[in-house]
């Protein structure tokens, strides 16, 4: 299953991340125009998530060069203490409040 998943950008692979974590739920997806990141908005367990994925994650994770737990997705927006993260090349990160 892992090789199937290298083919696709790393922006899907969190949707599906996000799929798998939280079952069919809408993905809104919008773009950091600062940082070229894309961030998916979506609603689930009454509560609202945002995730940021990098440019450099997307852009580098069909090649293999990245390689981080995804399973830890759900857990760590569901710990926060505003339903956001940043996935990057290094990994899961909480976002703090705006």
């Amino acid at each position: 299953m892992e090789r199937e998943l290298r083919m696709a950008n790393g922006v899907e692979v969190i949707k599906q991340a996000i799929a798998r974590d939280f079952g069919s739920v809408r993905i809104d997806e919008g773009h950091n125009f600062d940082t070229k990141g894309t961030i998916l908005r979506f609603a689930s367990e009454g509560r609202t998530f945002a995730v940021e994925v990098s440019y450099e994650f997307d852009a580098d994770y069909a090649s293999g060069q990245v390689r981080i737990d995804l399973h830890q997705l759900g857990a760590v927006l569901r710990a926060s203490n505003n339903g956001r993260a940043d996935v990057t090349r290094s990994g899961i990160n909480l976002r703090p409040a705006a």
